[in-house]
């Protein structure tokens, strides 16, 4: 499934407005029905709180989802030694590095790529 970003209202914790969201499915309640969406660093959390439960129930987490850990920023804050994602990989003759990038760099980098879009909120 293609995650397809939107910018919106978050559903959950931080319930932030006029961000970049997903939407991750409907929520139904009493029967009616609505979109709930999710900003990044609160679909981070709710992924933490998915693996969290399966590690207790004695299942590892889902491979090739993204994983968070502690790193340097490689793009513009440059800051050490926070969390990061790792985005891929730099290169460069024969050395290799991991790609790491801060949830502000990615919400920053999510911005441009919509704007770049040219994306009209509905």
């Amino acid at each position: 499934m293609q995650r397809r970003w939107a910018c919106g209202d978050c559903w959950l914790w931080c319930e932030r407005t006029g961000i970049p969201v997903l939407w991750l499915g409907p929520v139904q309640w009493e029967g009616q029905h609505a979109p709930l969406y999710a900003c990044q660093s609160c679909l981070r959390r709710l992924e933490e709180k998915l693996a969290a439960a399966q590690v207790r129930r004695g299942r590892s987490a889902t491979p090739g989802r993204l994983r968070w850990g502690r790193g340097n920023c490689w793009l513009w804050c440059e800051r050490t030694d926070l969390l990061t994602l790792r985005l891929g990989t730099v290169e460069n003759d024969d050395l290799e590095a991991p790609l790491t990038v801060c949830e502000a760099c990615i919400r920053r980098l999510e911005c441009m790529v919509l704007a770049s879009l040219a994306y009209v909120p509905p």
